[in-house]
């Protein structure tokens, strides 16, 4: 396909420009860095990961062990990590899983009985599931290529430096995110009366917020 050539000889542009060196830490810091976004991002649009919080986490992990096995092979995948990306940012944008608020007294929480968006559960998980391990392949294959190129201890002091520096950059951009957040609602009435209960009805998981 015309994109998948593309993609390659922008990928190859890009690597022979590039020294290895800093080639393996930016393949690092994109590897941890993708995927701390995709298990937060995935999880503030798609219900389902509020109770499966560690799902993206394992589909993470074997795409990552399955595109380091892949380090000597004839086939460089990494070029298709932007497209698979785009698939599965495109399928939780499309079809994402919410709760349906009804009313405007009552609004629940941790429910997955209620009325909610998006495709059933065993449609959703296992595709959100696929397609992160393949993401999270290509891009470990990409990490691997670079990091067979070098003596092992130099590779693992190079990888881990990368790694520290994307759960970094994650870290920061979320922190300032939440203040973001915060500082624009903590001015609203329902946010800051004293009065507002957030009751828990056993061990259902349901939450409900009430207005005073």
């Amino acid at each position: 396909m015309g994109w998948t050539a593309a993609a390659k000889g922008m990928a190859a542009r890009t690597a022979a420009r590039l020294p290895s060196r800093v080639r393996l830490f930016l393949l690092s810091f994109l590897m941890l860095f993708l995927e701390l976004a995709l298990i937060r991002w995935t999880g503030s649009r798609v219900l389902y990961l509020s109770y499966f919080s560690n799902f993206v986490l394992l589909a993470s992990f074997l795409g990552i062990g399955a595109g380091f096995m892949r380090a000597r092979a004839s086939r460089n995948l990494f070029p298709l990590a932007p497209v698979l990306l785009a698939i599965l940012v495109a399928f939780v944008i499309v079809f994402p899983v919410q709760i349906e608020r009804s009313g405007d007294e009552l609004i629940f929480f941790g429910a997955l009985q209620q009325t909610r968006s998006g495709l059933p559960i065993w449609i959703t998980l296992p595709a959100i599931f696929v397609v992160v391990a393949a993401v999270m392949m290509t891009v470990g294959q990409g990490v691997a290529r670079a990091f067979v190129r070098f003596e092992p201890l130099q590779a693992y002091r190079l990888d881990i430096l990368g790694s520290i520096a994307g759960i970094a950059s994650s870290t920061t951009i979320t922190r300032f995110s939440v203040e973001v957040v915060r500082t624009t609602i903590a001015p609203s009435p329902v946010c800051t009366s004293p009065s507002l209960t957030i009751p828990n009805h056993d061990n259902t998981g349901l939450f409900m917020i009430t207005p005073p």
